[in-house]
């Protein structure tokens, strides 16, 4: 067996040992969720009576898994036992942390903000100082309320605040949905503090107008408490009875719990031990009023939400952003709460709650709420798996931004040294640097790996990437003995291979890479991210050409592996159920197909591009098409986005391109990303002009890779430009140019001794 056999064949083991060592990571990275996985299938939220039941939402602001996890709370056990937990991304179109914002992003199905309204809602018969509620109501929208009825007099100012958002977004569009159908709705309750007026729950059940059918929502729902902090605490007897007292025709009610807010409103006025003390009283008085409130419901038709719109950031939940939300009654079973927005387990969005409550009347969901309806997987030990989830996901979150920025930091400065050393003559720096080079790229393959290894803290995080880093790269370069520029092929390779067995598993390594995303970001839940993206299109332009170059006996074969690993890529890239990143499908098939011809020999003209730009259109039709054909709650966000443009015609496609070419714009002039795509992009741009000389050699000794490097500057243009985010996924796309660029001009500088 000749030698170069002999490494393809240890190669071959290597991507075998990697892939068996994916499944394990998979194993592990799901251990925590084996309730879920093990599960058939995700059940809808549906009432199994004939007759119409109600819903009832109780919201219990700034509530955390940990309250839920302390003391003697029997009502919430046992709803939690009979139905259905999970974690909610509470993010909104303003600040997350306003429950103005949190609350009316659960009324409008959308990310919306309703920044310094929690004061302007009312019952319609209450006394302002000129005139009644109502009147000024009138006043303000033409409108003329019920006396019975709750009225939001910041209905306007609302409405204004989200006119210029880049999304569809109708404030109140639950309540509007629920009054064209003949449904009524109700409020209950306010979290009034002696600093003001809160009364931003109106929000969640009120219509377009800002108009909700019946309910209570003043003072008369507060006790007088020189013991408590603040003075003013929720009267629970009094709720029940307005809840009893409520006409029977209300489908949904939403009801203030109140206490957890203004407790939190106040806490750097109260000393520790007695703010948990008061904080444990408060759950367990809210746990006895749930047992009431389960009283006058019928748990075989009606269905019961406690939710908290807004995270706490109280100790120990500081540094947590997801809140709980529990769920029982007609349709839910023990287990999960999961939404076809996230494809998580035990993982939901704020917008999914409209979109739920909608399904549960059969009655349509707008277009303009972003949100799906909820589902439940069958599972044990809701609190156990999702508190270990959240301290995983917060870990996670907490230490990206500090590694992520280090690294870049790293390359500018790794970037900077290999100029210096090819413009000043020290091509003798080569063996210094190559090993630095290589710990470039081999910082995806390890962050995609780390949920391998226990993560305890940030300091055994950082500790953890950095030796598995140096591990990589010394596996890495002990292929350089056998193959030339085996470390950057096989980091190349690897990396890709890992990234297509990952996604085909359901991304579960992606899901808590430092490169990857997560819940509390939001952006991205499921498939490929902009970050890996840029990786996976990066490592196979550079790692396919780079091989042939090298491997020269094997170029048939290698060219037929290279056109089924592209088409694999765009397959996975685009698949709705796996990939679903559609600039990632634009940006790989226009760099793949791109690339392919040129290492076919195929010379460029105005047809050809032609045909190439003809042939993404196709492919992005198709994919789209597929999508589209498929049920909206398996659909994937081009889907609905697709669905969007369809019926919005032009004017949602200009909105969709404004959007994003202000995104592009914000991330680029913000972003620490765009410094290292831009000193990646000029330097590659620099070294295919000088030394003079140089890249001429290196496209003679290496001309499959020099059209790769090519492909990986295309590449990465090309998803600048068709990506939300694009400055992310170009910079990636780099990693696996610059650095395999720079060894290259200093290996023939120090071969040749051809310097300035």
């Amino acid at each position: 067996m000749t030698l170069k056999k002999r490494l393809l064949l240890f190669s071959l083991l290597i991507a075998m040992g990697i892939v068996f060592l994916q499944k394990i990571t998979a194993a592990s990275a799901l251990s925590e969720l084996l309730p879920l996985v093990s599960s058939k299938s995700a059940k809808a939220i549906s009432p199994h009576s004939p007759q119409r039941g109600k819903v009832v939402m109780v919201v219990v602001d700034r509530l955390t898994l940990d309250d839920l996890s302390r003391g003697s709370l029997p009502n919430f056990a046992r709803l939690m036992a009979e139905g259905a937990v999970g974690l909610m991304n509470c993010n909104t179109a303003g600040n997350s942390g306003n429950p103005e914002n949190t609350y009316a992003t659960i009324g409008a199905g959308a990310h919306v903000t309703a920044t310094g309204t929690a004061g302007l809602a009312f019952n319609a018969r209450e006394q302002l100082p000129v005139a009644t509620a109502a009147q000024e109501y009138e006043g303000r929208t033409g409108l003329d309320p019920s006396p019975g009825s709750v009225v939001h007099l910041g209905i306007a100012r609302i409405k204004n605040q989200n006119a210029g958002l880049p999304h569809p977004a109708v404030p109140g569009a639950l309540g509007t949905a629920l009054r064209g159908a003949g449904l009524k709705t109700a409020v209950l309750g306010n979290a009034d503090t002696s600093a003001g007026l809160r009364r931003q729950v109106v929000t969640i059940a009120m219509d377009e107008n800002g108009l909700v059918d019946y309910g209570n929502v003043g003072t008369e729902l507060l006790i007088h408490s020189a013991g408590f902090p603040g003075g003013f605490r929720t009267d629970y007897a009094g709720l029940l009875a307005e809840l009893a007292n409520l006409p029977g025709d209300v489908a949904f009610a939403v009801i203030e719990a109140g206490d957890l807010s203004r407790l939190e409103e106040c806490a750097e006025d109260v000393v520790g031990d007695v703010l948990s003390a008061r904080r444990k009283n408060i759950v367990q008085e809210i746990d006895l009023f749930l047992g009431q409130v389960s009283k006058h419901l019928n748990f075989k038709k009606d269905l019961l939400i406690i939710v908290a719109p807004t995270r706490s950031t109280l100790p120990p939940n500081e540094g947590k952003y997801l809140s709980p939300v529990v769920m029982a009654g007609a349709g839910v079973a023990k287990g999960f709460l999961t939404s076809p927005s996230t494809k998580r387990p035990g993982i939901i969005l704020n917008t999914d709650l409209a979109p739920t409550i909608l399904n549960f009347f059969n009655l349509p969901i707008p277009e303009h709420m972003l949100g799906r309806p909820l589902q439940v997987l069958a599972g044990d030990s809701q609190l156990t798996v999702l508190s270990a989830m959240q301290k995983q996901l917060s870990l996670t979150y907490n230490a990206r931004p500090y590694l992520q920025k280090g690294y870049i930091v790293y390359q500018l400065g790794l970037l900077i040294a290999g100029l210096y050393c090819i413009f000043w003559q020290r091509g003798q720096a080569i063996r210094i640097l190559h090993p630095f080079l290589a710990t470039v790229m081999a910082v995806p393959l390890a962050c995609l790996l780390l949920p391998l290894l226990p993560q305890r803290s940030f300091p055994v995080l950082t500790c953890e990437l950095v030796f598995l880093t140096l591990g990589i790269t010394l596996l890495a370069l002990a292929t350089e003995r056998r193959l030339p520029l085996g470390s950057f092929i096989s980091l190349s390779l690897v990396t890709a291979g890992l990234i297509i067995t990952d996604t085909l598993l359901d991304s579960p390594l992606q899901k808590t890479a430092i490169m990857g995303y997560d819940p509390i970001v939001g952006a991205r839940f499921y498939g490929i991210g902009n970050e890996y993206m840029g990786v996976f299109i990066g490592s196979l332009l550079f790692g396919c050409p780079a091989a042939l170059s090298v491997l020269h006996r094997y170029r048939r074969a290698g060219l037929l592996a290279t056109g089924l690993l592209f088409l694999l890529a765009v397959f996975l890239l685009g698949n709705p159920g796996l990939g679903a990143n559609m600039g990632g499908v634009i940006a790989a098939s226009t760099a793949f197909l791109t690339t392919f011809l040129l290492l076919c020999g195929v010379q460029f003209n105005f047809q050809k591009v032609v045909f190439l730009g003809v042939a993404v259109i196709v492919l992005v039709a198709g994919i789209f098409l597929v999508d589209l054909q498929r049920s909206l709650e398996v659909q994937s966000h081009f889907g609905r986005n697709a669905a969007i443009v369809l019926s919005g015609g032009w004017p949602e496609i200009a909105d969709i391109i404004k959007r994003k070419t202000e995104i592009n714009i914000k991330l680029f002039r913000y972003t620490i990303w765009s410094r290292v795509f831009v000193a990646s992009l000029g330097s590659l741009a620099l070294l295919f002009y000088r030394p003079v000389g140089v890249m001429v050699k290196v496209k003679s000794d290496y001309p499959h890779l020099y059209k790769g490097l090519l492909g990986v500057v295309f590449g990465s243009i090309v998803a600048l430009f068709f990506n939300d985010s694009g400055i992310v996924a170009a910079a990636t796309t780099m990693i696996f140019g610059a650095p395999p660029l720079i060894y290259l001009v200093l290996k023939e500088q120090s071969a040749t001794k051809n310097f300035i």
